[in-house]
């Protein structure tokens, strides 16, 4: 690999970027979710790949959101005999991280090979699988009978949202409420969400407020929408509030002309999390599984 050179992620970067993971994942990578999360990498702890002036390869690094908790993601390498560059990438993005006398490392990765098995030779270990499962419409929903009313939120619930939101991620989610930065700056986030009326569906028993959806349309360009799941608490689980709430969201996707909408969502190790069974019942379906892992001592 003498023709080939590492280097920090730099502007200019992010088409070349892109490239990389289409041409290395083929169809399992949806490239408007990693744009997204392009202005999140530190470029200081993500490199680039390139080998007679192309990109061949890159690795990206966050933040998450306590002090010294960090997220090593984007491994990609195009050409499938450059298992040695990937490695390199890979502990490029490690003395970065170690540098920054870490408190916390979590790899995330297509589950696929030879990637799982680079982060498990760097000293990770799974923790959980995490699955899109994505949505075509226009759908038929089927008309259900049950005392869940469903609508959107306003301003005025944003206080109670905020609890239920939390209470609902509850106890499949709290590890993301952690990485988040804790209960109470998921609960601002949300509150700030539904103040600015950012797609959010409620759903109602006998007036209370027992779950909630968020949509959030054209996210991912025209007519792709990003949903961010329905949650209900922990007491009114399994009295169809989950149901409603995906006949409310799709029929407001369809509204709104959305053609498509997807969702990343948990995967424990061995069984599908209660979300994407009610997801995959809502005729979504799987498009692609990652797998994060943790760093071991």
């Amino acid at each position: 690999m003498s023709d080939t050179h590492i280097r920090n992620l730099r502007p200019g970067d992010e088409a070349g970027f892109l490239e990389v993971q289409s041409e290395t994942f083929r169809g399992l990578e949806y490239l408007p979710r990693v744009r997204i999360g392009l202005p999140g990498l530190i470029p200081e702890g993500s490199f680039i790949a390139e080998k007679n002036g192309t990109m061949v390869g890159c690795i990206g690094v966050i933040k998450l959101g306590h002090e010294g908790w960090f997220e090593i993601r984007n491994l990609a390498v195009r050409d499938p005999d450059l298992g040695g560059l990937a490695r390199e990438l890979l502990t490029s993005a490690l003395e970065y991280v170690y540098m920054q006398n870490p408190q916390y490392v979590k790899g995330y990765t297509h589950a696929v090979q030879p990637y799982v098995d680079l982060y498990k030779h760097a000293g990770f270990e799974p923790l959980r699988r995490i699955v899109r499962i994505g949505w075509d419409f226009p759908i038929t929903y089927p008309v259900e009978q049950n005392m869940v009313e469903t609508r959107g939120l306003t301003k005025d619930f944003a206080d109670e949202a905020a609890d239920v939101w939390v209470e609902g991620l509850r106890p499949f989610w709290d590890w993301w409420i952690e990485e988040e930065g804790g209960s109470k700056e998921v609960a601002d986030w949300v509150k700030e969400s539904v103040t600015k009326d950012q797609g959010w569906i409620g759903a109602f028993l006998s007036g209370k407020l027992v779950g909630l959806s968020i949509l959030r349309p054209d996210s991912y360009g025209l007519g792709e929408a990003r949903f961010n799941g329905a949650y209900a608490l922990p007491g009114f689980r399994g009295r169809g509030v989950g149901s409603a709430l995906m006949r409310a969201t799709i029929q407001e996707a369809t509204r709104l002309k959305q053609k498509r909408m997807k969702i990343y969502t948990l995967a424990c190790l061995d069984h599908l999390a209660p979300g994407a069974i009610l997801y995959l019942k809502s005729q979504g379906r799987i498009e692609a599984e990652y797998l994060q892992l943790q760093k071991k001592n």
